[in-house]
């Protein structure tokens, strides 16, 4: 499901400092993991282009094909 060309257009999206999310292969859909901690350590002024950043890639994905699932886990208590 993952080609060389999404791997391509992945990279070529540049994420905000010190945030990224993982992406996961499954054989019907990628899913989008974004990290709860990292996400509540990106600064109020960059979260803005976090969820941009986000967008960009699943919308990215998408547009070449993919089936796209974003998942965020719950902080742990």
């Amino acid at each position: 499901m993952y080609t060389a060309e999404m791997a391509t257009a992945f990279k070529a999206i540049v994420p905000p400092k010190n945030f990224g999310v993982v992406l996961l292969e499954n054989e019907d859909f990628i899913t989008i993991q974004i990290d709860p901690k990292e996400l509540l350590a990106v600064p109020e002024e960059d979260l803005e282009a976090a969820v941009k950043y986000i967008n960009d890639v699943k919308s990215t994905l998408e547009n070449l094909g993919a089936i796209v699932m974003i998942l965020r886990e719950a902080l742990e208590e």
